[in-house]
């Protein structure tokens, strides 16, 4: 069993797919997976915008689906906190399963990484 942190730095298909995929897949083989949700990625983590943009690539795998299975799994969503200031945006607005932390949080817990990802 390894570990896998992803960073996800962009709120299009090309970011959150990719990651998705990549998360879904390792925690699967039973590898612990940890995503870093930095500030131009934070919207997609706010409300319905998961949602809309599963909608908006109807061909791709179901994105909702994909994130509900990472936190079956035990994957950890870490949003770093600068964002919120960014976007104007409250934690409270955050989906499910998001815990919100420094980057320092997020280096200490990546260390020891067997792979590493960013999108």
């Amino acid at each position: 069993m390894g570990k896998v942190s992803i960073t996800i730095n962009g709120s299009e298909v090309k970011n959150i797919y990719p990651a998705a995929t990549i998360g879904v897949s390792a925690a699967a083989c039973g590898d612990e997976v940890i995503f870093f949700i930095l500030p131009n990625a934070l919207p997609i983590f706010i409300g319905d915008k998961i949602k809309e943009l599963n909608e908006a690539a109807p061909k791709s795998p179901d994105l909702e689906e994909m994130w509900d299975g990472l936190k079956m799994l035990g994957a950890q969503v870490l949003v770093c906190e600068l964002g919120f200031d960014v976007h104007g945006l409250k934690q409270e607005d955050l989906i499910d399963g998001c815990e919100v932390v420094g980057a320092t949080t997020f280096v200490a817990r990546a260390q020891g990484s067997n792979l590493t990802f960013s999108f």
